[in-house]
């Protein structure tokens, strides 16, 4: 994904971490009988949409202080750490796939088993993603699957028309094509060599999961055969060079947002978050390219986040309630829209996709049309996980600007693999 980081490639933003009272809420300190520390990562539709909501189930527990947090990505993970080894993590907060089981195994999360939280109408895939081992630890907020966005008036400027379906021979050779056709400084893709979470699907479509039972499961020539994709690409001029992704790291400066690229790769409800900086141009939301053309099975319909709860608390009631707020209340679902991912029931979909030519909208219409072609969910991502992104992603900038070869790029991530996942 050219220039994003896994800070943004989930649509977070770089808002400084703060703490801050919603009106007629108290201020910060630890959780109480009577209050709750509500806390989540996000950029500024995150934090306002979760603010509205925040006021709508206040408006109902007027009783109940709610104290709210919100950070960056990359802040966000170092406070909670410092929190939860203290004892001080909020009551409430958001739970990244990337670091579920880092926290469910520090027994940092309470078991939300049989408690009053609504789940008949969560898809399935996302009501079975917060389990682990048995205890769910986390509910889901929202669906999210794999996507491209396509800019169809780039490829139309050159006389091109974009195809509904990929493989990633046919991908290889549409992005060379526009290259070419549209000359210097423009590429047929963003550099998606980085993206550990693309490489999955990759992963999945030859055969393999990318872990098993906390251990990495796919092979050397799996990891060697995708490096080499992207780096082929590079020096096709086809992904723009390394130097170009890495001045990268937001919305606004990637590839597709500055019209140098019809194509970027990342999680479906992104269309929402590049459509206002696209101007020129309804982005079509389609799917990542398969081992065939139309082919699905690599990628898969899960919960990337949840809403979790603090071991800790001393208000579980008023927790538990907030969740299922978040979850079912229309007010809530209507407040947060598509900024946490597409939401994870029909129900929920249907109240906010009254207007399908909206890019939210294109986003729950793909959604639905691939949830019955998709592979099945993987297991929790191992603990471990979110330091394999920022290797991963290293590894593919070394392998651009020269300083290594796909062949030793996957070796050393087997290496490196093996190192974090046996901490």
């Amino acid at each position: 994904m050219a220039g994003i980081t896994r800070r943004t490639l989930l649509g977070f933003g770089a808002a400084a971490a703060t703490a801050v009272s919603l009106p007629g809420c108290g201020g910060g300190g630890e959780g109480s009988s009577d209050g709750l520390r509500v806390a989540w990562y996000g950029g500024d539709p995150v934090h306002k949409a979760m603010d509205a909501a925040l006021a709508a189930f206040g408006t109902d527990h007027s009783g109940t202080k709610l104290t709210t947090e919100r950070a960056a990505f990359a802040d966000y993970w170092d406070k909670l750490a410092t929190q939860t080894a203290g004892r001080k993590s909020p009551d409430v907060f958001r739970m990244s796939m990337s670091y579920f089981s880092d926290y469910a195994q520090r027994k940092a999360l309470l078991d939300l088993t049989g408690k009053p939280i609504n789940l008949d109408a969560l898809d399935k895939d996302v009501a079975e993603s917060g389990k682990i081992d048995g205890k769910l630890m986390g509910i889901g907020q929202s669906s999210i699957t794999h996507a491209t966005f396509r800019n169809p008036h780039l490829v139309e400027k050159v006389g091109g028309k974009l195809p509904e379906q990929w493989s990633w021979q046919t991908f290889a050779a549409f992005a060379k094509d526009f290259a070419a056709e549209a000359g210097p400084g423009s590429y047929g893709t963003s550099d998606a060599g980085g993206n550990f979470q693309i490489f999955e699907v990759w992963a999945r479509e030859y055969g393999s999961e990318v872990f098993a039972d906390g251990k990495l499961a796919v092979g050397k020539e799996v990891l060697e055969g995708w490096f080499e994709y992207w780096q082929d690409l590079r020096k096709a001029k086809a992904a723009p060079p390394a130097d170009a992704s890495a001045e990268g790291g937001s919305f606004e400066t990637s590839q597709l947002s500055k019209g140098k690229s019809p194509v970027e790769f990342g999680w479906v409800q992104q269309v929402t978050f590049y459509q206002p900086l696209v101007k020129n141009a309804e982005l079509v939301v389609g799917a990542v390219p398969g081992r065939e053309p139309g082919s699905l099975r690599g990628q898969f319909l899960k919960a990337l986040d949840f809403w979790s709860v603090s071991a800790s608390t001393k208000n579980v009631d008023a927790a538990v309630q907030l969740i299922d707020f978040l979850i079912n209340d229309d007010r809530a679902v209507k407040a947060i829209g598509l900024t946490l991912g597409v939401p994870p029931s029909k129900k929920s979909r249907d109240l906010i996709a009254a207007q399908p030519n909206t890019a939210a909208g294109r986003a729950i219409a793909y959604v639905e049309t691939i949830e019955q072609q998709v592979g099945p969910s993987p297991q929790p991502w191992p603990k471990g996980y979110g330091e394999l992104l920022s290797v991963f992603t290293r590894l593919n900038q070394d392998i651009g600007f020269g300083r290594t070869n796909p062949a030793a790029a996957a070796d050393k991530f087997g290496s490196e693999a093996t190192r974090v996942l046996s901490a």
